[in-house]
């Protein structure tokens, strides 16, 4: 395992009358992240039981690569809109892998 990759989950709940808005901003970043040097995997799901809530689970080669992701414009449009589109904002967890 390489110490230096960054393991994460960003999870956005989406307000009722903003779903299928913040549903196609959230594919499209996965369509433009995926072209990042740095990133090893970025995939997007969907709760099981409440459709509103999506999260992103992110790998990346290591923190500038991860630095780069979040000044690009998608990212930073995001992070701004969030409060429009969420009801709780962005919640994000950083992981360790262990196996």
């Amino acid at each position: 395992m390489n110490s230096e990759e960054i393991f994460m989950c960003a999870r956005f709940q989406a307000k009722s009358e903003k779903l299928e808005e913040l549903r196609s901003r959230l594919l499209e970043m996965v369509n433009l992240t995926l072209k990042e040097e740095g990133c090893l995997f970025y995939n997007l799901h969907v709760d099981r039981s409440d459709p509103t809530i999506f999260y992103f689970l992110e790998g990346w080669k290591n923190a500038e690569s991860l630095a780069f992701h979040d000044q690009t414009d998608y990212v930073k449009a995001i992070i701004k809109d969030a409060p429009a589109l969420t009801t709780d904002g962005i919640k994000v967890n950083f992981m360790s892998r262990i196996s």
